[in-house]
């Protein structure tokens, strides 16, 4: 656990409602304008409860590791790293729902948030004995959203990770290149 958890959860908290948003903004747009979801103001209470939910939920995970609070620290520059990544892939998908909305197999939040209906709609199909799903339920969006929400950072964690290790590789060979040595190790 860290000592510094209040300190880092505020910092953590700021960079979250920040970025989730941002990550999410593309799937509401599909929800909103594909789905008409604008029409089910418990949709639209599921949908901000979720985005609540992961704003919270990843500032006190982030918070809770000490490394992530490191600005230093190769995992911590890999999650920066993996959010502008992911931000920008946000902006380009909004700017392309916005000027091509017929482009949409191209934007990521797409698929996510097909998969994640198909998976709601099986759990349902089962937990229900087979009723069907009515469109703008509450806890079917809550869920769908959620799920989404899961593999679209369980992708940016694995980025991050990735490039954690990459930083951190790259850190170790910085003295044989700053030695004056002709080259690095292979």
């Amino acid at each position: 656990m860290n000592a510094d958890f209040t300190r880092d959860f505020s910092h953590q908290l700021r960079f979250w409602a920040l970025h989730v948003p941002l990550n999410a903004l593309p799937s509401f747009i599909i929800a909103v304008s594909l789905f008409r979801l604008d029409r089910h103001p418990s949709a639209i209470v599921a949908i901000f409860g979720v985005i609540v939910l992961f704003i919270v939920g990843l500032a006190t995970l982030a918070a809770a590791v000490p490394d992530l609070n490191l600005a230093g620290h190769p995992l911590a520059r890999g999650l920066r790293t993996a959010m502008l990544l992911r931000a920008w892939v946000s902006g380009l998908s909004v700017a392309m729902l916005l000027i091509a909305p017929s482009g949409l197999a191209l934007i990521p939040d797409f698929w996510c948030g097909l998969m994640a209906n198909e998976v709601v709609k099986d759990i349902h199909l089962t937990a229900m004995n087979r009723l069907p799903l009515q469109t703008g339920d509450f806890l079917p969006i809550l869920l769908t959203t959620l799920v989404e929400g899961l593999i679209i950072a369980i992708g940016i964690a694995m980025i991050a990770f990735f490039l954690g290790l990459y930083f951190q590789r790259r850190e170790r060979l910085k003295p044989f290149t700053s030695a004056g040595s002709p080259a690095h190790p292979r």
